[in-house]
């Protein structure tokens, strides 16, 4: 015998699935509006906003050192109080340069201010 329609609004149209259902024009799933290009960009710095010195120079490439005596890791955001202390015998990695100091990073991922350089061992 033929089945009878359902009453629950048998148009395929209204369903889950079907592009362009409501006829209005949809962006594909998982598109976003332009704002910018936030894919490709370098990484944001964690303390938000750019820097004031983001261009490091064009020939900078991260490296490993290590210090030759106990050095103060400051915050970069200029705060006069250490984040960290950087102590001989432990690699540390340069991640970016700004002028004479080095932005470094920790081995549990805190990045800092290396504001005195001299004497480090480049690995």
């Amino acid at each position: 015998k033929p089945v009878a329609p359902s009453p629950y609004g048998a148009q395929p149209s209204a369903g889950y699935g079907y592009p362009g259902a409501q006829g209005a024009p949809q962006q594909p799933y998982g598109a976003q509006p332009q704002q910018g290009q936030p894919y490709g960009s370098p990484q944001p710095a964690p303390t938000g906003g750019a820097a004031p010195q983001q261009a490091a120079p064009a020939d900078f490439s991260p490296f490993w050192f290590a210090v030759p005596v106990t050095r103060p890791l400051f915050a970069e955001d200029g705060s006069p109080a250490p984040i960290a202390e950087l102590a001989p015998g432990t690699w540390y990695l340069a991640v970016e340069q700004r002028g004479a100091t080095l932005i470094a990073q920790t081995q549990d991922g805190r990045r800092g201010v290396l504001q005195d350089t001299s004497g480090i061992q480049r690995g």
